[in-house]
């Protein structure tokens, strides 16, 4: 098995003891590309999917770059806690200095991507929870069954990063 292969799976289990002696070793780990994932992810994709804060700072105390896009959607890590529901991650990156205005390849921000992890889409690719969103009662409402038809994907990101207050790129 490729080194990593380990670090990333580390990272996933949020294994940080085992991180640091992979990290120790080779710091170039930090931003090694996924052997095994076909959608190209790094170590810190791999720290927003599962939710690990604590990886997250570990990679980026070792250099990982909080800009670095994943081949699949062309996003980086900060579109990928959003979307999946990661709000301990997202605040780490942000910390870090992500761009919260970086587009992926959707044109979507991660306000955008947290949007469509809110309305859902996040259950084809991830653990998270309804909690996890605030969902449920009292949280974010569930969409309804009873769509409307609503302006084009693009269009309704941009609405609301504009009612979010977020300068658009």
């Amino acid at each position: 098995m490729s080194k990593a292969r380990e670090l990333h799976d580390a990272v996933r289990r949020g294994d940080t003891p085992s991180m640091r002696t992979f990290l120790d070793g080779d710091r170039g780990l930090a931003n090694s590309v996924s052997v095994t994932d076909a959608r190209g992810t790094y170590p810190l994709h791999v720290a927003a999917e599962f939710g690990q804060p604590s990886a997250a700072r570990l990679l980026i105390a070792y250099g990982a770059d909080v800009s670095r896009r994943d081949a699949e959607n062309d996003a980086i890590p900060l579109g990928w806690a959003a979307f999946f529901g990661r709000p301990e991650v997202v605040v780490v990156l942000l910390q870090a200095g992500s761009d919260p205005s970086q587009r992926n390849k959707n044109g979507l921000t991660p306000l955008g991507c947290a949007v469509g992890g809110a309305e859902g889409r996040w259950r084809k690719f991830s653990n998270a929870t309804l909690e996890d969103w605030g969902g449920g009662r009292g949280g974010h409402p569930r969409p309804s069954r009873n769509r409307v038809r609503r302006a084009p994907r693009r269009a309704r990101g941009q609405a609301r990063e504009r009612e979010a207050g977020v300068r658009l790129a």
